[in-house]
């Protein structure tokens, strides 16, 4: 399909993460290549991009999660986004090898419910015996990567959100326990027309996750 001769209007929705990294690129790269391409980034959760889909206020969602089982869904996994425990430079942690039993005296800065890394990591340190976390959690990723580079506490994030902050030296990782990188599913509706225009766009975004 020439870029010429498709034109039309794609929603996708995503999470913050994703959003503030990868896709503001990909929609960069199809203007230029498909100047008739009208796509719109919308931000949201994973609960919302699922119904954001069902009422066809989506085409296209990009979700951070192990598996999407609903069944009036496709969804194929396009990518696995490496995740990091962030602390400030100066924090005791910083560049060092810390177990679960120090990162549960920590402060915890992570992003909000329904975040499946942040939701396993929360579950986690809750599960440890005697622990007490300190969890707070928000609705954006900047407030909570903020809040770890003023020293605050800790953060566990995509390492893609946080790449220009390690160059800048403004957090430095922490070398905790093992965390798994977590998969990008790109979800649509199964019963809904899939457009020439939003196909385009599901390829462009399979090929630059896979060569990221």
């Amino acid at each position: 399909m020439a870029g010429a001769s498709i034109e039309g209007q794609v929603a996708v929705g995503a999470g913050d993460s994703l959003c503030a990294s990868r896709l503001p690129a990909v929609i960069a790269s199809l203007r230029h290549t498909h100047p008739r391409l009208d796509v719109q980034l919308h931000a949201a959760g994973t609960s919302t991009a699922v119904d954001g889909l069902r009422t066809g206020r989506l085409d296209i969602a990009l979700l951070l999660e192990p598996e999407v089982g609903e069944s009036d869904l496709l969804a194929r996994s396009i990518a696995d986004e490496p995740l990091v425990y962030m602390a400030a430079p100066g924090h005791p942690l910083a560049g060092r090898a810390a177990g679960w039993e120090e990162l549960a005296g920590e402060c915890f800065f992570v992003h909000e419910e329904g975040c499946s890394y942040s939701d396993r990591l929360v579950r986690t340190l809750l599960g440890l015996p005697g622990a007490r976390p300190r969890i707070t959690r928000f609705g954006s990723i900047d407030a909570a990567r903020s809040c770890v580079a003023a020293g605050l506490g800790l953060t566990l994030l995509p390492r893609v959100t946080v790449e220009r902050h390690l160059q800048e030296g403004q957090l430095a990782v922490v070398d905790g326990p093992k965390a798994q990188p977590v998969p990008v599913q790109l979800v649509r509706h199964r019963r809904r027309w899939f457009a020439p225009a939003a196909q385009i766009v599901a390829e462009e975004l399979t090929r630059t996750f896979a060569e990221a």
